[in-house]
């Protein structure tokens, strides 16, 4: 029974460990960052109805540079040298900092006009970057920008880091089901730190504002990572990322 057990989880562990860093490959649905857990978020700003401490453990200079550099258990990193864990950090530093996200949209519009509205972000480390629109700039409580009343028209036109159209991601919908997601993970992507090579792509969602009057905000989501699929070990170390395009005001008439 035991050896049984022990080649279930030997065959189940590479696809497990293959889930974050490379993105969610099985998840082709609506969502929000909250789900993912194994991400550092860029700024404790993006959870403001948490207490500071607790906000700020949330960080990666807390809940990912402070795992690389503690010294006890459950740090995944105790088996690398100090100089290991340092270019950890230093790489993914460089990372961050060539890093960014933003959301064109209209400022006003009228109640069920329809509109695009188009996400750009560059950074990380590949293969693959995802992008989420959302309904504000919260890591925990954002939700799919269709809870406000909008709703995404279509399947969105995303381009990737070549500059040409790609429909793998939507491709994977079931047979007969929406492809009008808020979610969009951006394939093939190349990085070279050396050589100032970023992921990046855009996402244009073809929007329809809600029916009501009123001021409305949206925000772009973007996830990527910081370590590639050897190192980052699932959840176990949140070298993933989380960073906001600052939020949209739109003025519903």
């Amino acid at each position: 029974m035991k050896r049984a057990a022990a080649a279930f989880l030997a065959v189940l562990a590479p696809a497990i460990a293959f889930a974050y860093p490379n993105g969610t490959p099985d998840y082709v649905t609506d969502t929000g960052p909250f789900c993912a857990s194994c991400h550092s978020a860029a700024s404790a700003e993006y959870m403001t109805e948490l207490p500071a401490v607790r906000a700020k453990s949330e960080v990666a200079e807390v809940k990912h540079y402070g795992l690389v550099r503690a010294q006890a258990p459950p740090s995944p990193y105790m088996e690398l040298a100090s100089e290991e864990k340092e270019e950890i950090i230093r790489k993914a530093k460089l990372i961050d900092a060539s890093s960014s996200v933003t959301l064109e949209a209209p400022k006003k519009m009228k109640a069920g006009q329809e509109a695009s509205v188009t996400v750009k972000a560059r950074g990380g480390n590949g293969p693959v970057i995802c992008v989420m629109l959302v309904d504000r700039a919260s890591r925990f409580q954002a939700r799919p920008v269709s809870s406000t009343g909008w709703l995404i028209q279509g399947a969105p036109e995303v381009r990737g880091q070549d500059g040409k159209p790609q429909t793998q991601w939507l491709d994977k919908r079931a047979i007969g089901t929406g492809r009008n997601l808020n979610y969009i993970t951006i394939a093939d992507q190349r990085f070279d730190l050396e050589k100032k090579l970023f992921p990046e792509g855009t996402v244009s969602y073809r929007v329809k504002a809600p029916i009501a009057p009123g001021v409305y905000t949206m925000a772009a989501a973007f996830l990527y990572g910081t370590e590639n699929a050897v190192n980052s070990a699932f959840f176990q170390r949140p070298s993933g990322r989380i960073l906001f395009s600052g939020e949209v005001r739109i003025e519903v008439e």
